[in-house]
């Protein structure tokens, strides 16, 4: 009678589970559920900004916000200083004060939903690191089981290692942007620095319906900034658009800005849309295969680590991607002025 070696059954039962892990979630925007198993309430980028101007800040606080909040990039924050781009509001006292509320609010509220998508995207790439971080654990303990046992030699193994490490390096990477996003949107929200962002909603993809017509007049008036150029440039008189570029010249500019970005948010959301529907599902499905005939000892292990790299990569991608497109969206309202949508 046959008897199966010693740790065989183990690795089947952590093979099992591991097909289960991939293919039973699914994708998408995936979140994690709080102890209790229901779901945690998440809040709108509408929350932020309404918190943001709830006590009425003065136009003097709105562009201190966005200053301070602009030096805060995740990737540069060592040459942090506080002394960043400016912004060039009138003071609240100027009689033409009332005139700019509307638009420094404006400014205020493209800034919180730019910072809100970066905060977003970067939680929902964490999760799906996360995500492939565990299938890796259980399959180095696979590996590991059997390099003991003399099936894998020790190449393949170090292969797995090395890759969890890679991943776990990248999960280190996403933590501190989030937290610094987290920073840069309480800034904006006159909220203490260190305050928890609550949970957030899922980011969907983001399909351009704006009217390009309306988002050209709003881009060709582009009053406030011309005031960031007089802040940045004191010599420099500040003007509505017709009057910094010409009639000519700022019809052409402005419909090459709408046209460029519809152009893009369209590839976004396209590309977004091909990772949910094909890509995504094509790699869930090879990995899983790759598990079946790695089961039956027709697969090597580092072919499968590389295709399960593949799928994380991939459902992180698509975070990516809509990330990418939400912050496309809310920077055309901060050049234009215009609020595309709520």
């Amino acid at each position: 009678m046959f008897t199966e070696p010693a740790g065989s059954t183990v690795v089947k039962r952590i093979i099992c589970l591991l097909f289960f892990m991939v293919v039973a979630p699914g994708m998408g925007n995936t979140a994690e559920l709080p102890p209790n198993g229901s779901a945690a309430r998440t809040v709108s980028a509408g929350y932020f900004y309404d918190s943001a101007v709830a006590e009425k800040p003065t136009i003097h606080d709105v562009g201190e916000r966005i200053r301070i909040a602009k030096g805060i990039d995740p990737e540069r924050i060592a040459e942090f200083t506080g002394i960043h781009e400016a912004v060039a509001f009138p003071g609240d006292s100027d009689p033409d004060a009332d005139d700019f509320r509307e638009e420094a609010y404006s400014q205020l509220r493209s800034e919180i939903r730019m910072t809100y998508a970066e905060v977003a995207s970067t939680r929902n790439q964490i999760v799906e690191v996360k995500r492939g971080l565990e299938l890796l654990k259980q399959m180095v303990a696979i590996a590991t089981a059997q390099y003991a046992s003399g099936k894998l030699d020790q190449m393949q193994l170090l292969k797995g290692q090395i890759e969890w490490e890679k991943l776990f390096e990248l999960l280190l990477q996403l933590e501190k942007k989030e937290k610094i996003f987290g920073i840069r949107l309480n800034v904006l929200t006159g909220t203490a620095a260190e305050e928890t962002v609550p949970p957030l909603e899922a980011l969907g993809e983001y399909s351009p319906t704006f009217n390009p017509g309306e988002l050209i007049e709003s881009y060709k008036s582009r009053r406030f900034l011309a005031l960031f150029q007089q802040m940045v440039k004191p010599e420099f008189t500040a003007t509505s658009g017709e009057g910094a570029h010409g009639i000519d010249t700022l019809e052409v500019e402005s419909t090459v800005f709408v046209s460029v970005v519809k152009v893009s948010l369209e590839e976004l959301y396209r590309r977004a849309h091909l990772y949910r529907t094909s890509l995504i599902l094509k790699a869930e499905l090879a990995h899983a295969t790759r598990l079946e005939l790695y089961k039956n000892g027709r697969l090597d292990f580092s072919t499968l680590v590389e295709g399960l790299m593949v799928l994380s990569d991939l459902r992180r991608g698509y975070q990516a991607l809509l990330g990418e497109a939400h912050l496309l969206k809310a920077k055309v309202e901060y050049v234009t002025g215009a609020s595309i949508d709520p």
